[in-house]
C-alpha cells in the first residue's frame, strides 16, 4: 500500500519531490560548509591565543634576563 502511495505521488509530483531533495541536500551541504567553517575560525582563534601567549612569555623572559642582569651587575648603563 505505501508501495503504491508513493509510486503515485512520485509519479504526479515529481518537480515537488526534485526540489524538496534539492533542498535537503542544500541544508546537509551548508551544515557540513557551517561546521567546517566553525572549525576553522576555532583552529584560527586557538592559533591566535596560543601565539599571543608565546608573546607574553618571550616578553616575561626578556625582562626577567634583564632584571637579573641588572641584580648581577652586569649592566652597561
Amino acid at each position: 500500500m505505501w508501495h503504491q502511495l508513493f509510486s503515485r505521488s512520485l509519479s504526479l509530483y515529481p518537480r515537488i519531490y526534485m526540489q524538496f531533495a534539492a533542498l535537503v541536500g542544500l541544508l546537509i551541504a551548508a551544515e557540513f560548509s557551517m561546521g567546517t567553517l566553525s572549525m576553522m575560525l576555532t583552529q584560527r582563534a586557538m592559533y591566535r591565543v596560543s601565539q599571543r601567549l608565546r608573546g607574553s612569555r618571550r616578553r616575561r623572559e626578556a625582562a626577567r634576563r634583564m632584571r637579573d642582569a641588572h641584580i648581577d651587575g652586569n649592566c652597561c648603563a
